[in-house]
């Protein structure tokens, strides 16, 4: 499916041939402008020599249909002459000879031809799109180019007139590259979505999930880089102030970036792409910061100094909105709320208390006037919230456990919701240092009160269902996590061994069954403790003819244990292969269901089917979910 550019980058003018050989930028960004022109160039001739294959093509075929029409014309005279007896009827040769040709030629040669013109065309509408691409990421690399330039203009107001113009420029073509990955992106997962929808494998349905959930995390990311922008307030409409620190801060971060980290001397769309990005939310900081200051000001004359109203409680309790009660609701409410205000107020903080001269954030100050209105909890699960599963370098590896293990107990309706916080990663880090510090004794408590593994006691819900160490659960990856369902004894017994052995494990267990959780890292040893458990409580025979026989093709006869071991006997002496499970009353034996008439009961079978007719309406009503943690 070609790539569609949208109006934006229809409207990007086309970068001829003379302007990049009059194009003046830095030293350091020619070889990369360069390189752009060069692809430029090779793609716009191999478009014209694409186009000149598809005119010939439409050349040859209005020379066939002229052919064809003159066939025609001959066929119709000689078919009218034989009819009036003025040529022997052997001239019917010439006539079907004719059509042979006219035949070959519409059927055969033009829509071959026709063929080849679709498939160049297709070939030209990738072109354009790759030429699209060129064209933004050169026109990126100027606008950048002249960002750098205006740091170097010593008048101010040209300066900050460079600026303007440069970084919209370079947020618009910013923009419309992402829109184009985005296009590439959503075509590569309606692809994926139809294979997965044609394939039969499940291994192979799960890799292409793996892939589908891939692109759906990219197209993600994307979109969200494009709402940054989009939102972003305009250079061209800032104020000479706000501009002024949006340029100290934008080149105080340039100066910091390695624009050949990728080993690429013109790989530089990513670094760039970041400046754009970065620069937009300077741009929004340093406009919040002053619209907050005018309007304290503001409000200090009119209404005097406001007060203060008390944070709400932090709520981040496991909540059931189809049976909780209003007052429980409305602290849910209440809380959310306060979280996305307090996630306001950080970033509010953080650009006030940043000195956009010198560089420098008082994150003391910023933590004092974040402590004003909201707790310290509030704080630390919001900051938390924001870091959950960030792969940010500009975030060190201390504050990344610190969101981890502040979110370890967290129920997973207070994480999925993420929280978004408008500043800098760097300023947020250091944030997020100062308020580790300011609360080390919070932090050791909340360890020493951490419960270990075994001493977890289960969750109970209000369908009966007993969940045990869910977050962990959540902890494992889904490629990650080994699923087994086992009797309630054999559970039971299996998750003893695996707390005596310190293994980690997860469990929703019910009256009839428990399904356990483990990694891939200790499956073995999971399958150690389920087998000492089935050899403890259950003994299983021939287990692996109960895997050879497909499922719909199981007979399987519950019976006591005497009565298993009868049936079994029965079966061995007749060479009948079998499975059986040895558990008391609760035995079983299961055949091939064209052997199973010869060996169970009719009394037997029909009292099965009965109680399978009987229950089959319960088990529609809670059939089993999977471990839902």
């Amino acid at each position: 499916m070609p790539i569609q550019e949208n109006e934006e980058v229809r409207q990007q003018s086309e970068v001829e041939e003379s302007a990049h050989q009059s194009e003046t930028l830095l030293p350091l960004f020619n070889a990369a402008y360069d390189d752009h022109m060069d692809k430029l160039d090779n793609l716009q001739e191999h478009k014209a020599e694409v186009q000149d294959k598809i005119s010939k093509a439409e050349n040859k075929i209005a020379v066939l249909e002229e052919k064809v029409a003159k066939l025609e014309a001959t066929n119709a005279m000689l078919g009218e002459l034989i009819e009036n007896g003025k040529l022997p009827k052997i001239a019917q040769k010439i006539i079907d000879a004719n059509a042979d040709k006219i035949k070959t030629i519409q059927e055969r040669q033009i829509p071959k031809l026709e063929n080849g013109i679709k498939q160049n065309q297709e070939k030209i509408s990738k072109l354009d799109s790759r030429i699209a691409v060129v064209q933004l990421k050169a026109e990126k690399l100027r606008n950048f180019s002249n960002v750098i330039k205006s740091f170097l203009t010593p008048d101010p107001q040209k300066r900050r007139e460079l600026f303007r113009e440069s970084m919209d420029g370079l947020r618009n073509s910013t923009k419309n590259l992402l829109n184009i990955d985005r296009n590439t992106a959503k075509s590569k997962l309606a692809k994926l979505s139809e294979q997965y929808e044609k394939s039969d494998s499940m291994a192979e349905k799960y890799k292409l999930s793996q892939k589908i959930e891939a692109v759906k995390s990219s197209i993600s990311s994307i979109e969200a880089k494009i709402h940054r922008l989009e939102t972003a307030p305009k250079f061209q409409e800032a104020d000479d102030h706000t501009v002024d620190k949006t340029i100290a801060k934008t080149e105080s971060e340039i100066e910091k970036t390695d624009f050949f980290a990728g080993g690429e001397i013109f790989d530089m769309d990513k670094p760039v792409e970041t400046v754009a990005l970065d620069s937009s939310e300077y741009l929004r900081n340093a406009e919040m910061s002053m619209e907050d200051d005018f309007n304290m000001i503001d409000g200090i004359i009119n209404n005097g100094k406001k007060e203060e109203r008390p944070d709400v409680p932090l709520f981040l309790e496991e909540i059931d909105f189809s049976t909780c009660d209003d007052a429980t609701l409305q602290s849910f409410r209440e809380s959310a709320k306060a979280n996305m205000e307090c996630a306001k107020e950080i970033s509010q903080a953080l650009s006030q208390n940043y000195d956009y001269e010198r560089y420098t954030l008082n994150s003391e100050q910023a933590l004092r006037d974040v402590r004003e209105k909201f707790s310290d909890d509030r704080i630390a699960f919001v900051l938390a919230n924001v870091l959950q599963g960030t792969s940010d370098g500009r975030i060190s590896k201390e504050v990344k456990d610190f969101a981890k293990d502040t979110l370890q107990d967290v129920p997973e309706l207070y994480t999925k919701r993420k929280l978004f916080l408008s500043s800098h990663a760097g300023l947020i880090n250091l944030f997020a240092k100062t308020v580790m510090q300011a609360q080390p004794e919070k932090q050791v408590e909340k360890q020493a009160e951490k419960p270990t593994p075994e001493k977890k006691e289960p969750q109970k819900t209000r369908s009966g269902i007993r969940k045990i160490n869910p977050n962990y659960y959540r902890q494992i990856p889904p490629e990650d996590r080994v699923i087994t369902n086992e009797p309630a004894k054999v559970g039971a017994i299996i998750m003893t061994e695996l707390e005596k052995q310190k293994i980690p494990f997860s469990a929703v267990e019910t009256d009839k069954g428990v399904t356990i959780t483990v990694s891939k890292k200790n499956e073995s040893a999971f399958h150690a403790a389920e087998e000492k458990a089935k050899d403890t409580h259950v003994r299983l025979v021939n287990p692996e003819v109960f895997r050879q026989i497909p499922r719909e093709d199981r007979a399987i006869q519950p019976m006591s244990e005497k009565e298993a071991q009868e049936t079994m006997q029965k079966l061995e002496k007749d060479g009948i292969s079998y499975s059986a499970r040895l558990d008391g009353d609760k035995s079983a034996v299961t055949v091939r269901k064209s052997e199973a008439p010869a060996y169970f009961s009719r009394k037997k079978m029909k009292k099965l089917a009965q109680e399978v007719k009987a229950e089959s309406p319960k088990q529609g009503g809670s059939k089993s979910k999977g471990q839902e943690l």
